[in-house]
């Protein structure tokens, strides 16, 4: 229940103070939970994400913001996931038919630009069978970079939802790295395309 009120007072906060927009939701997998990935050039990103999709989406945080008292306590009430070994984790969410976020470049990218992707969000893909939800996020550098303390306010915020991607294993049981780094450029080049675009 808290993640939906929390969700609402963001949408409203997010309206008023960043003119945001959402455009893709048509994108939005209708029949299967899904794999949600973004650049990520602010932390204001997830909270962007979480107002943008009208699913609940339980995120991977960085385990180093748990030890922030309030930020812990809204990460515990949305129901987010510690970063570090959260395989196990992340794979229990997708099978038990919940949506997962993730940032794969694994951190705030520091001068606003899109950074290399991990390979994790790939290997979720490939043990799980769900889609992955690209998503671009912009003007959350401009209004919050890395190291700023506080918002600018009235900097305009927008969402936009890419065409979902299937990385599906193929008949040998081994997973292959060539295909899982095949799989992690194509997530990385839907998001850069979005972006570009602008």
């Amino acid at each position: 229940m808290w993640y939906w009120i929390l969700r609402v007072a963001l949408i409203v906060i997010s309206k008023l103070f960043f003119h945001f927009k959402v455009e893709g939701l048509e994108n939005i997998p209708k029949k299967s939970n899904f794999i949600i990935v973004s650049n990520h050039v602010s932390f204001l990103d997830p909270l962007a994400i979480m107002a943008a999709v009208p699913r609940k989406i339980h995120c991977i945080a960085l385990r180093v913001l748990y030890k922030i008292p309030w930020i812990k306590w809204f990460l515990y009430m949305v129901e987010a996931l510690p970063s570090g070994r959260i395989s196990r984790k992340a794979v229990h969410v997708l099978t038990n038919n919940n949506n997962l976020g993730l940032f794969p470049e694994g951190g705030v990218s520091r001068d606003g630009k899109l950074g290399e992707f991990r390979r994790g969000v790939a290997l979720l893909a490939l043990k799980t069978g769900r889609p992955v939800v690209p998503c671009a996020v912009f003007g959350t550098y401009d209004s919050l970079p890395f190291g700023a303390k506080f918002p600018k306010l009235f900097m305009p915020i927008k969402v936009r939802i890419g065409k979902p991607t299937y990385i599906l294993k193929e008949f040998d049981e081994i997973i292959d790295d060539v295909y899982l780094i095949q799989g992690v450029f194509r997530i990385r080049n839907s998001i850069k395309e979005m972006l570009d675009a602008g």
